[in-house]
Order: structure tokens, then C-alpha cells, then sequence
């Protein structure tokens, strides 16, 4: 189950609820310290890249704030509170279509949520088991600058710059294939893409194509020229560089999926 604007709102409603079920001002930045999805423990590199871009979520009177992962869009959820049940309830805007119907429960300095993902539903208690279709967030109020485990902030990198650290070879893999780009210094670009599954070897031969590369205004473009898959000659793909590093490559391609790249030997 993915968060997106789910998760986002996720996160605005614990606090804004808080807000209204003490007197204690809640306005400051929450660290999210903890994120379980359906049963599943959300790693915090994850948190970063499919839930909240900054691992956190910033209060300002009756508004809560989040930053949407990939485009760092500025992110605010109307909510619906009822302080007279226990635990505390809260609705989403239009939760009775698409969920987003949680309860919460709020201490001075720390905050728990309980998401719903399942339209007319609602957690009884605070856990997300598998099949439950529930998120279940941890925060914590920041004493400083936020942090997060795993955040970094978004690298801004110089186009030669950025040119400079992508030659090499990079490989990346979905469920059924492995792919390998290599970025030659000249300009010149190679791909690979080979097949896991042992039937599909027998019938299919390694897709190999070589074209051209460039760096613009962050966006890396590829051009094929040439490729043993006719259907893959003249076509041009590109991605933005999110953060890189000597190993990895964590992008945004142009279905607006994130990627991580890992680089291969020299």
C-alpha cells in the first residue's frame, strides 16, 4: 500500500488533532519517527522517498504541512475531529471514498496515528497487521533543526558536475529483468538489458543498444541510435537526479517512479 497523498494526510491530521485535544500548543516540527504499513516495518530510507520527502511534518495553527516525495510539493489535508470518542477519531476530507478514517492518541512531546486505507473503514486499536490495510505512525516533537534517520537534504549539484559523477556503469532491476547503462566520458552511452527468468533466456537473447547521453538542468537524457531490439531504436529516455553517490544513484524517471541505481565495478 502506498502513502502518497494517503500517508501525507496521514501525518497532517495526527498533529492538527493533537492540536485541538489539549491546550498545549502543538505548533513546531514532528519527526516521524516510526512508520508500520500493513504489517510491514517501513524502512527510513523509504519513509524519505514514498511517504514524507523531509522524514517530518510542521504544524502552524490549524494547518499541518508535509512535503510530497519526488516533487517536494507543499502538501495540506482538511480533517474532521470528534474529541468525544476514545480513542480520539478523525476523518479525512472524502475518506467516505478512498479511506483515511484513523484514530489518534497524543502525549506532550509524542504523537500516535492509526490510518484506515479501506473507504467507510476505521482501526480499533493501534496496530497494523498484514491485511489489515492500516498505517500506523510514530512522532516525535523536534527540538531543533529536524532530522530523521537516513534524511539527507535534497543535494542541488552543478550539471558538469553532476556529468562528472555519472560515467560509469549502472545497473537497476524490476521482477522480471536486470538493466546496465553504462555513461561513457565522450558522450556515448551503452545498455543491457538480460532476462532472470531461465525460460525466458531460451527465447529471448540480451537486449543490447548504444546511443547518446547528456545532462541538462539536472535531467540525464538518453537517446538510442542503435539497439538489437528494433522497437528500441530512435527512442529517448530520460531521468532527475534525486542524490548521488561512488555507489549509488537514487533517480526520478519519466513515469515519475523512483529508482535506485547501484553502480557496478569498475
Amino acid at each position: 500500500m502506498k502513502l502518497n497523498v494517503f500517508a501525507l494526510s496521514t501525518l497532517f491530521v495526527l498533529n492538527l488533532i493533537t492540536l485541538r485535544a489539549s491546550a498545549q500548543s502543538l505548533d513546531g516540527t514532528w519527526e516521524i519517527t516510526a512508520v508500520i504499513d500493513n504489517g510491514r516495518v517501513v524502512d527510513p530510507t523509504e519513509v524519505l522517498m514514498n511517504y514524507a520527502a523531509e522524514g517530518r511534518v510542521v504544524i502552524r495553527g490549524q494547518q499541518v504541512e508535509i512535503r510530497v516525495p519526488v516533487t517536494y510539493e507543499r502538501k495540506v489535508l482538511p480533517f474532521i475531529v470528534d474529541n468525544a470518542q476514545s480513542p480520539m477519531t478523525f476523518d479525512l476530507a472524502g475518506a467516505e471514498k478512498t479511506g483515511g478514517r484513523g484514530i489518534f492518541l497524543a502525549g506532550k512531546d509524542t504523537m500516535m496515528l492509526c490510518l484506515s486505507s479501506r473507504p467507510q473503514g476505521r482501526p480499533a486499536t493501534f496496530a497494523s497487521l498484514p491485511g489489515s490495510g492500516n498505517l500506523l505512525v510514530t512522532l516525535k516533537r523536534s527540538t531543533g533543526a529536524a532530522s530523521f534517520p537516513g534524511q539527507q537534504s535534497q543535494p542541488t549539484y552543478e550539471d558538469e558536475q553532476l556529468r562528472r559523477m555519472l560515467v560509469g556503469t549502472w545497473g537497476h532491476q524490476d521482477n522480471e529483468s536486470i538493466h546496465y547503462i553504462t555513461l561513457a566520458n565522450d558522450g556515448t552511452a551503452k545498455t543491457v538489458t538480460t532476462w532472470k527468468d531461465q525460460f525466458k533466456q531460451l527465447f529471448h537473447r540480451d537486449v543490447n543498444s548504444s546511443g547518446r547521453w547528456e545532462v541538462k538542468d539536472r535531467v540525464v537524457t538518453v537517446t538510442i541510435d542503435q539497439s538489437s531490439d528494433p522497437e528500441r531504436r530512435g527512442q529517448t529516455g530520460s531521468f532527475r537526479v534525486r542524490s548521488i553517490t561512488g555507489s549509488e544513484l537514487v533517480a526520478v524517471d519519466y513515469d515519475g517512479e523512483v529508482r535506485q541505481e547501484w553502480k557496478a565495478p569498475q
